[in-house]
This record gives structure tokens, C-alpha cells and sequence, in this order.
């Protein structure tokens, strides 16, 4: 190793004469140190050290695997303690809080659906619920991983984008898992200040059935998170414009596969805005007050349409989905 100084053994041998020396007949007997038998100690001094250093390389050897055997192991660990990231305007939500919303029945949702489709005065963002639009047959379907792609865009500050995601959480959850949901609210200084909602930021969602991309341009404060790809800021470009939006750049964006969209939120949520997160829970999961009807509403014509997207997987799903609102 560098660094490391071996020493070697030296042999002793047999004193030489001094110059001039007087010789006679005699045999003498021999010096101490003079002789085979000292020639030999020598050799095995030698071979000793040799043993030894070989012993201690081997022992540095493995004493250098063994280290770098437990620099792997601590990385390894690292990279799957790693938090997710999140956003500075999110707050950690319970399991059973999330599992408020996500355990919605799909009956629930198609018997709102079904209510509000037969309701005239029902679609409409105001006083019912929207379904999406949908986009002109021959537009090119969007997928990614072998199945449909949902594309969402939207901001934490977004009081509009606030309501939708309940909906949206709603509706994607009888179709995969989300991972990750945090809390939020739209921003104090907006419209409907303060709505409690999710954030999409940091969160991940697995499915069978579906690829879910999310984007959450900016925190309720309007500070940057994350910018549009280039997929996502074509799909804004040649979508998120009249006729399909009353104003170009709405968000909430939601493009459904290439077969739907929605720019903008489905109904009106402002009735739980600047109400703490668990009591809006509460209150758009019971079934019975007007927001809650419109935003299960809403999540069962999503439902609607993401089975038309997955060719009615899955079937446990898609078979509660009512005949009139299938297209």
C-alpha cells in the first residue's frame, strides 16, 4: 500500500579473516554466528518476513473490500430512504385522511354522474358539473409505458386547479394508486383564497390501466416547481386555446389520452374555500351537500372517460359505468 514501508530480513554469515592473520594447523572451532546452522536462520528470518507481509497484504486487502462492500450497502440505503420532494406550501396528510377520499364508491360517483347527465340545467361549471370535452376523432392518442397517458397542469396559487384535483384524486384512485399526497391551499390573495386541496407535487401514481403525468408549475406563493415539458408545453399550445378554453393558458389542463380535455375546473368549490383541509374532506365525501354531489359528479364522468381510454379496464371499474354516459 502506498505509504506503507516493508522492511527485509538480512542473513548473517561467517566473519572473514582479519588481513594478515596468523594461520596455523589447528582446527579453532568456529565463532558464534559462523556456520551452516547460522546461514539457515537467515533464509528462515526471510521467508518469515515474507509470510508476514503476505498475511498483513491480505489482510489490508480484505479489510479494503470489506470498506468499500459497506460503502455500497450505505448508498444503497440512501437511495431508497430518499424522501420524495416537496413542496414548502405542503402539509403531510394522514393515510386514513387520504383514504377519505380515495375510497369513494365508483357507485357513488356514477350515481352523481348519472343524476347530473340527466339534469339540464347540471352541466354547468356554476350550478352542476362539466364533463370534459371531447377531442375530434382522428387526433393522435397519447400514451406512454404501453398505456393511455393523463397529462395534468396546474399550480398550487390556483383556486380553480384546487377544486378539480379532488375530483381528479377521486377518479384516478379507482384506476391505480397514488403515492405521496400532500396537503395544500390555493392562495390567500386569489379567488376563492385559501381552498384546501392536494398537491400533485411529489406524489407518484402506479396503475395497470393508466400513465398519470402531473406538473405543478409554482407553490401558492408563485414560486416555480416545475416547468412544462416539451410534450406537455405542445399539448398547451395547440389545446389550451379557443374554442376549447375561454381563455388561452387556463389551468387546470387536463388532456385525457388524446380523446378528451378539460381546461378549467368541472364545478364550483369555492363553497369550502379558507376551510380547514379535513373539514372539506368531510364535507365534498358525504354524498349530500351540493358540493359534494357536483364533485362526485364530476370524478364519475372522468371515471366515464377513462374507461373509454382503457377499453373498459378495469372491469370491476368500468361495469358500474352507466350506458348513457359511455361515448
Amino acid at each position: 500500500m502506498a505509504g506503507t514501508t516493508q522492511r527485509q530480513g538480512g542473513s548473517s554469515g561467517t566473519v572473514p579473516a582479519r588481513p594478515g592473520a596468523r594461520q596455523t594447523g589447528t582446527a579453532r572451532s568456529p565463532r558464534p554466528g559462523a556456520g551452516p546452522a547460522s546461514r539457515n536462520s537467515g533464509r528462515g528470518s526471510a521467508r518469515q518476513t515474507l509470510q508476514r507481509r503476505r498475511q498483513r497484504n491480505r489482510m489490508m486487502a480484505f479489510g479494503g473490500g470489506a470498506l468499500v462492500l459497506v460503502i455500497v450497502i450505505v448508498l444503497v440505503v440512501s437511495g431508497l430512504t430518499t424522501s420524495a420532494p416537496q413542496s414548502p406550501d405542503s402539509f403531510s396528510l394522514q393515510p386514513n385522511q387520504v383514504a377519505m377520499v380515495t375510497g369513494v364508491p365508483v357507485a357513488a360517483l356514477e350515481r352523481s354522474a348519472e343524476a347530473c347527465a340527466k339534469d339540464k340545467t347540471c352541466f354547468d361549471s356554476t350550478s352542476g358539473a362539466m364533463p370534459p370535452q371531447k377531442l375530434p376523432s382522428g387526433t393522435a392518442p397519447l400514451s406512454a409505458g404501453g398505456h393511455p397517458e393523463v397529462v395534468y397542469v396546474g399550480a398550487n396559487f390556483c383556486p380553480f386547479c384546487a377544486g378539480e384535483r379532488w375530483a381528479i384524486v377521486m377518479a384516478l384512485s379507482k384506476f391505480g394508486t397514488f403515492t405521496g399526497l400532500r396537503g395544500t391551499t390555493s392562495s390567500a390573495t386569489d379567488t376563492n383564497a385559501n381552498t384546501p386541496t392536494f398537491t400533485f407535487y411529489g406524489s407518484t401514481y402506479k396503475s395497470h390501466y393508466l400513465t398519470f403525468v402531473t406538473d405543478e408549475q409554482s407553490t401558492n406563493k408563485q414560486v416555480p416547481l416545475q416547468a412544462p415539458t416539451v410534450m406537455e408545453q405542445n399539448l398547451l399550445n395547440k389545446w389550451d386555446v379557443t374554442p376549447w378554453t375561454s381563455q388561452n393558458g387556463s389551468i387546470p389542463f387536463v388532456y385525457l389520452g388524446g380523446k378528451y380535455i378539460l381546461t378549467g375546473i368541472q364545478y364550483d368549490a369555492s363553497s369550502f374555500a379558507g376551510a380547514p383541509w379535513l373539514t372539506a374532506a368531510e364535507d365534498i365525501t358525504t354524498g349530500t351537500s351540493p358540493v359534494s354531489k357536483h364533485a362526485e359528479a364530476a370524478a364519475g364522468f372522468l371515471v366515464a372517460d377513462l374507461c373509454t381510454l382503457t377499453n373498459g379496464q378495469p372491469g370491476s371499474v368500468c361495469s358500474q359505468v352507466p350506458s348513457n354516459l359511455k361515448g
